[in-house]
C-alpha cells in the first residue's frame, strides 16, 4: 500500500474507512477490528467493484504465513458481522461461488487535506465508543480443543464430554448455549475466545481439554469473557475415565456458577439429571454419537453396533435408544429399504419414550419416525410440541419441526423454526439448507443461490447444498449448470444415486433424452444388486414426460413407506401430476390434510 493510498478515507452506506489512522467508524462510534480484520476490509474496498480470488486475499493478508482457507471464511464472516452483511441480501461483500469476492457497496473516496479535516472532525465529536451498563453473560460456546497428538480415543472422549456439557447447560431457559455441531466447525483450529466469540454473537466461552497420562485423564477447562479476554474461571482435573460423569456435571456446575446464572427448581432438577449410572455405557453412547455424526454409511453402522452395546450394559439407558433410532433414520431410502431399517428406528424410539417420558431427544427421535415412515402427520406434531414443553431451545426439535412444516406448504411458520435452529447452530450446514431451501419452494430462486453460496464457503463439499443448488438451477432453467451441481455430487459420492436421478431430469428437460435414458438404464441396473431409491428413476421419468410409470413408482414408493413421499406436496418436478385424480388419492393416503 502505498502513502498516498493509505491516507484515503472511504465512506460507503454510513460507514467511514480511514486508512491512516485503522478505524472504522459508523454514525461516529468506532467499530472495533482486528488488525487483520481491518486489512481485509481495507484491501476489499480499495479492489471494489473487482474480483479479488482467495488466493490473493491469503497472499496479501496472510503473507509469508501458512494460512488455511477456513481461516479466511471465518474472518471473512466475522467482518459481515461487524457490518450487518451477514443476511441473505448481501449489501457490501458479494460471494463468488468457489472463486472469491467483491466489495459491491457504492464508495466515495475521500483523499489529501479533506481526508485529514474528516478524520480530525471525527476525533473532535468524539468517537470513542460509550461504555453501557455491561451486558449480562447470557450467551455460551463450549469448544472442545484436540491436541495434535489426540488419539480417536481420546478424540471421542473430548467431543462427548463437550457435547455433554452443551446439552446439560442447554437445559437452562435464560442461557443461550451454542449447538455442539456448530463448535465442531473449529475443530483443529486454534480458537481465540473474543474472535470467535465475535462472530458467534455469544458472551462467553469455555474451552475444554482432555489429555491422558498412562490411566489418567487430565482435563482442563476455562471460562473466558468474550468482551475483554479476562479469565472468569479455570480448573485442572486428573481423574479416571469412571469419573467421567461427575467430572462434567462439575464443569458444567462450575460455569453455571460463574455466570452467576440462577436455576429454578425444575432447571435445577434437569440440570442434576443422570442417564445412566454405568460410565462404561455412557462412554460407548458418547462413541455411537461420535460415530453417528461422521454420515457415511460405514460410520453409521459403526454407531449401530455401539449404541447396541451401550443398551446391553444398561438397558434403561434412554438416550442410546434415542442415538439408535437416529443412526436407523439416517440409513434409510440411501443405504437400505425403509421398511428394513425404519421399524427398527420406531422401536427403538418407542422405547426411549417409554424409559424416560421426559427426554427431549427421545421425543425429537419419534417425531422423525412418525414423519418419515408412519406419515401420521398428527403424532408428529404432538411429538415435536412435546419437545418444546421440555426445552424450546432443543435444535434437533427446532429443524425437524421445522421440516415438517415446510413439506406441509406451511413456509412462512416453517421458516421461524429453522431461524430459531441457525441462532442457536449458526454453523449448521443442513439448517442452512433447510433455510435456502424455502426460498427455493417458494420461488425467491435468487434468494436460495445466495443462500446457498455462502454455505458453501464454510463447506464446500457438502452435498445437500449442490443439490438444493442443482433443483433451484432447474427452476431458473440453468439446466447446464444443474447437470454441473449433479455430477459433483456423483463424483463426491458414488453411491448418490438421487444425484443421478436429477442429473437425468435435467438432461430430458433440455432435450438430451439419450442422455436421459442412458442414466435411467444405469440405475435400473444397480437396482439389481443394490438399493437405489426409486424416486430417483420416477423423475427421469418426469423428465421424459412419461406419466404412466411415474405413477407406477409412486405406488412402489407408498408401499414400502419411502421417505420421499413427504415431498409430495411441495416438490416442483412434482407440479404437472397434482391435478390427477391418482395423484390427489395418493396425498390423501399419506396423510396430507385437504
Amino acid at each position: 500500500m502505498n502513502e498516498d493510498t493509505g491516507k484515503k478515507i472511504y465512506e460507503f452506506n454510513g460507514f467511514r474507512l480511514e486508512g491512516a489512522e485503522r478505524r472504522l467508524l459508523r454514525d461516529n462510534q468506532q467499530i472495533q477490528l482486528k488488525p487483520k480484520i481491518f486489512d481485509l476490509l481495507l484491501y476489499l474496498v480499495q479492489k471494489r467493484g473487482q474480483l479479488v480470488d482467495k488466493d490473493e486475499l491469503m497472499r496479501e493478508i496472510w503473507p509469508n504465513s501458512i494460512v488455511e482457507e477456513n481461516n479466511l471464511t471465518v474472518s471473512m464472516s466475522i467482518l459481515r458481522k461487524k457490518l450487518g452483511d451477514d443476511r441473505v441480501g448481501q449489501q457490501f461483500i458479494e460471494t463468488v461461488s468457489r472463486h472469491g469476492y467483491r466489495f459491491v457497496a457504492n464508495v466515495k473516496e475521500i483523499s489529501g487535506e479533506r481526508a485529514f479535516a474528516a478524520a480530525a472532525s471525527a476525533t473532535d465529536a468524539g468517537v470513542e465508543r460509550s461504555t453501557l451498563t455491561e451486558a449480562p453473560l447470557d450467551s455460551l460456546a463450549v469448544f472442545p480443543v484436540h491436541s495434535t497428538s489426540s488419539g480417536v480415543e481420546i478424540e471421542y472422549l473430548s467431543e462427548g464430554i463437550t457435547e455433554s456439557i452443551i446439552n446439560m447447560l442447554s437445559q437452562i431457559s435464560h442461557l443461550r448455549v451454542l449447538s455442539f455441531s456448530s463448535v465442531f466447525r473449529f475443530k483443529g483450529k486454534e480458537v481465540d475466545p473474543q474472535e470467535v466469540g465475535t462472530l458467534l454473537n455469544i458472551r462467553a466461552v469455555t474451552l475444554v481439554r482432555v489429555l491422558q497420562l498412562g490411566e489418567k485423564l487430565i482435563i482442563r477447562a476455562e471460562l473466558v469473557k468474550v468482551a475483554d479476554g479476562s479469565h472468569l474461571w479455570g480448573e485442572q482435573y486428573e481423574r479416571t475415565c469412571s469419573d467421567l460423569l461427575a467430572i462434567q456435571e462439575e464443569i458444567a456446575a462450575a460455569i453455571v456458577e460463574n455466570l452467576k446464572l440462577k436455576l429454578n427448581p425444575d432447571q435445577q432438577k434437569r440440570f442434576a439429571k443422570r442417564y445412566t449410572e454405568n460410565t462404561e455405557a455412557y462412554n460407548l453412547y458418547l462413541r455411537g454419537r461420535y460415530f453417528w455424526a461422521r454420515y457415511t454409511k460405514e460410520w453409521v453402522l459403526k454407531s449401530i453396533e455401539t449404541f447396541k452395546q451401550a443398551i446391553d450394559i444398561d438397558a434403561s439407558f434412554a438416550l442410546a435408544y434415542s442415538g439408535l433410532a437416529d443412526a436407523y433414520v439416517r440409513l434409510s431410502n440411501i443405504h437400505f429399504p425403509p421398511r428394513e431399517v425404519m421399524p427398527k428406528a420406531k422401536a427403538a424410539a418407542l422405547k426411549a419414550v417409554e424409559i424416560d417420558d421426559d427426554l427431549v431427544e427421545a421425543h425429537s427421535s419419534l417425531g422423525l419416525v412418525r414423519v418419515y415412515y408412519d406419515h401420521d402427520w398428527v403424532e408428529a406434531e404432538r411429538e415435536y410440541k412435546r419437545c418444546f414443553e421440555l426445552n424450546p431451545a432443543v435444535i434437533s426439535a427446532l429443524q425437524r419441526y421445522g421440516s415438517y412444516l415446510c413439506y406441509l406448504g406451511r413456509f412462512e411458520e416453517s421458516a421461524v423454526y429453522y431461524n430459531k435452529a441457525l441462532e442457536l447452530d449458526p454453523f449448521s450446514l443442513q439448517i442452512h439448507v433447510n433455510v435456502a431451501t424455502n426460498y427455493f419452494l417458494t420461488g425467491e430462486y435468487e434468494h436460495a443461490i445466495c443462500h446457498l453460496e455462502k454455505t458453501l464457503e464454510l463447506e464446500p463439499d457438502y452435498m445437500p447444498t449442490h443439490f438444493v443448488l442443482g433443483c433451484t438451477y432447474i427452476e431458473q432453467g440453468e439446466l447446464t449448470k444443474a447437470i454441473d451441481e449433479f455430477k459433483r455430487i456423483y463424483k463426491l459420492d458414488h453411491e448418490a444415486y438421487m444425484a443421478l436421478g436429477f442429473m437425468g431430469y435435467a438432461h430430458a428437460l433440455a432435450g438430451q433424452r439419450a442422455e436421459a435414458k442412458n442414466l435411467l438404464n444405469i440405475l435400473k441396473d444397480i437396482s439389481v444388486r443394490k438399493y437405489v431409491s426409486p424416486y430417483s428413476m420416477a423423475v427421469i421419468h418426469l423428465g421424459l414426460g412419461q406419466k404412466k410409470p411415474v405413477f407406477e413408482i409412486l405406488e412402489q414408493l407408498y408401499e414400502e413407506r419411502n421417505d420421499w413421499l413427504v415431498w409430495l406436496k411441495v416438490s416442483p418436478e412434482l407440479r404437472p401430476l397434482r391435478d390427477e385424480p391418482e395423484y390427489q388419492d395418493l396425498l390423501k393416503r399419506v396423510g396430507f390434510p385437504a
